[in-house]
């Protein structure tokens, strides 16, 4: 099991958190806090998965959390860094839709069919 480490870079106009390891159970308490600090500044958040080595259900709940919360603070946040292992595992966790949860009223779900998200 590898651990996860999260490196958050504070930019001008947005905040990008990137995400390297595994994102399972066992570490998505404190992956979800540091996730939270990233929402506090109030810009944009971007999060980098390039790094990401391993995900269970979750690890993609907390992806879907960080989608909630940008919906309900009115911040926007995007997921950068292509990762195929990662979207291999959405696939089969039934992530991609061709429409967003019933938050996502703007369009903005991470999983939509109709945007390049689910090619992580």
């Amino acid at each position: 099991m590898e651990a996860a480490q999260v490196k958050v870079s504070r930019k001008k106009e947005r905040t990008v958190v990137t995400l390297s390891g595994e994102m399972i159970i066992a570490n998505v308490g404190e992956l979800r806090q540091r996730l939270l600090q990233a929402f506090a500044a109030g810009k944009p958040v971007e999060l980098c998965v390039a790094g990401v080595t391993g995900i269970d259900v979750t690890g993609l709940q907390l992806l879907c959390s960080c989608h909630r919360t940008s919906v309900d603070r009115g911040i926007p946040c995007t997921v950068t860094g292509h990762n195929e292992a990662l979207a291999a595992i959405a696939e089969v966790a039934g992530m991609p839709r061709l429409k967003g949860c019933v938050t996502d009223v703007d369009g903005t779900c991470f999983w939509r069919t109709d945007t390049d998200m689910v090619t992580l």
